[in-house]
């Protein structure tokens, strides 16, 4: 039994679809007939049959083998689903990571961007200050009046 995941690129890593199947039927219920005691009788001739005891063991190990059977198919169907749900939590603990890196450089991230913001205040108060200095002594001169008019 392998613990490798399955690869499935479709599924979505939060969908828990066909995991409720087995919780529902967490368990096995064997069913076991009643052996049939009758002789087997032709003509009435008695034939060389098998004994009732050797018959009733044979059909008990052969109900046996398909109950083994049965057991070893919902290992492999429950060997499966486990696969797809221990891929769907190694999807989600890689995802609850990163969300964990982010939360703890969010206060310097937090801080970088008010830095920005004064950085990008001081460039516009420059910009402006570079345009005024650029104007003709004359422009300067009608600017000046302009504002205090």
């Amino acid at each position: 039994m392998s613990s490798e995941p399955l690869s499935n690129s479709q599924s979505n890593p939060l969908d828990l679809s066909g995991l409720e199947d087995l919780l529902e039927r967490a368990q096995l219920e064997v069913v076991t007939s009643a052996p049939d005691m009758e002789a087997q009788a032709t003509d009435g001739v008695s034939e060389a049959t098998v004994a009732p005891d050797e018959d009733s063991e044979a059909k008990l190990v052969l109900s046996l083998l398909s109950h083994l059977m049965q057991v070893n198919e919902l290992v492999v169907e429950t060997n499966r689903r486990l696969n797809m749900a221990t891929a769907r939590l190694g999807t989600l603990d890689e995802m609850l990571t990163a969300q964990s890196v982010w939360l703890e450089r969010l206060p310097t991230l937090e801080v970088k961007a008010a830095q920005l913001e004064e950085v990008q205040l001081q460039l516009d108060l420059a910009i402006t200050e570079n345009e005024w200095l650029k104007k003709s002594w004359v422009n300067k001169f009608f600017s000046v009046l302009k504002d205090k008019v």
